[in-house]
């Protein structure tokens, strides 16, 4: 298998998290349970405890990898708040 440049495989990440934004908008849009459910993510906090005494003396790379899903899905929420309040302008 090939190796992805950087620079591509990092278009592609912010491609997708562009296109999710737009879905999730879109069911903003529709009303309903849907639109319940894509408020309540675009204000969630995704903020990963560990409840160690110490964090970060320890580095775990299972927390490492929560941490950086939980850095995606802010980022997603926020996209997803920029297009729902440009469309109420």
């Amino acid at each position: 298998m090939s190796a992805i440049p950087y620079a591509t495989l990092e278009g592609r990440l912010l491609a997708q998290r562009q296109v999710l934004a737009e879905l999730l908008a879109a069911c903003d849009r529709a009303g309903g349970p849907l639109s319940d459910w894509v408020r309540t993510f675009v204000s969630e906090d995704f903020t990963v405890h560990d409840y160690a005494e110490d964090p970060g003396a320890v580095p775990d790379p299972a927390f490492a990898v929560e941490s950086i899903i939980a850095e995606e899905k802010r980022m997603l929420a926020a996209e997803t708040g920029r297009i729902l309040d440009a469309a109420a302008r």
